[in-house]
């Protein structure tokens, strides 16, 4: 569950013998930009020969030529990519032939920091902007190396919906995302459906106690992360706690109940 080129998790749940109407989970939240980082990711740019380039994340990787050529990677997606200079390049991201997202990178003088600026499209039709700085953390000049992101913007907030499901399991809805996850926590697996949601998307997970929530996301058997969603005693913020696969550290991303 990825979003900019990637996109966020989605998935929650509560413990054992509650009744829906005192599950606090249930209802309608709101992302809080200021409360959330984002940052910490980090991706690995090799150049492989002539317009080749091999990017990583966690532990996939998808090798694309920057010719603007449409070509398919990772989660059911095609991406093109081209120079628009010696410093700049244009990456447009399609799921179905829809463009879910396009954004230019630009890299510093000294081949130290990479800035991304692009706009996001969902489902819906809404569009969100988003700016992300990426600090070099290992390699040399130019675009090679290990770069980790040191601040990630965006400008629309998500709102979340999550309803009873089945007796004490939940249901995730994102309207804007058309996105829905219907699950219980007996371990096993559940679908992940919507038009963003990468092929063979399950979850399992199970409640820790009356607050928490344990879940892992999988792409056709592999893990891509391990989440834990805690609701606050008053019940009025709830936060989740994001480890991918393949990443040194985790993200923070934190709702406000509506």
């Amino acid at each position: 569950m990825r979003r900019f080129y990637f996109s966020l998790a989605l998935a929650c749940s509560l413990a054992g013998t509650l009744w829906a109407s005192d599950d606090p989970f249930c209802g309608k939240w709101k992302l809080n930009l200021e409360k959330s980082d984002f940052a910490g990711e980090q991706i690995k740019i090799q150049h492989l020969h002539g317009s080749e380039y091999k990017w990583g994340s966690g532990e996939g990787s998808d090798t694309i030529s920057h010719d603007g050529t449409y070509q398919t990677v990772s989660f059911g997606r095609t991406i093109s990519m081209f120079p628009e200079g010696s410093n700049s390049w244009s990456m447009v991201i399609k799921k179905d032939g829809r463009v879910i997202s396009s954004m230019t990178h630009t890299l510093s003088d000294d081949g130290q920091m990479q800035t991304i600026k692009g706009t996001e499209t969902k489902p819906d039709g809404t569009t969100s902007d988003f700016t992300a700085v990426w600090k070099k953390v290992s390699g040399g000049k130019g675009w090679s190396g290990t770069w980790e992101a040191t601040d990630v913007k965006y400008t629309s907030p998500d709102e979340w919906d999550i309803e009873p499901y089945e007796g004490d399991g939940l249901s995730f809805n994102t309207p804007a995302y058309q996105d829905v996850l219907s699950m219980k926590f007996d371990g096993k697996d559940y679908e992940e459906k919507g038009p963003n949601v990468a092929p063979g998307s399950m979850s399992s997970g199970k409640r820790v106690d009356a607050r928490t929530l344990e879940i892992t996301d999988k792409v056709k058997g592999q893990v891509m992360n391990h989440a834990k969603y805690e609701v606050s005693p008053d019940g009025k913020m709830l936060t989740l706690t994001i480890r991918e696969t393949g990443q040194p550290k985790a993200r923070t991303i934190v709702y406000d109940k509506m």
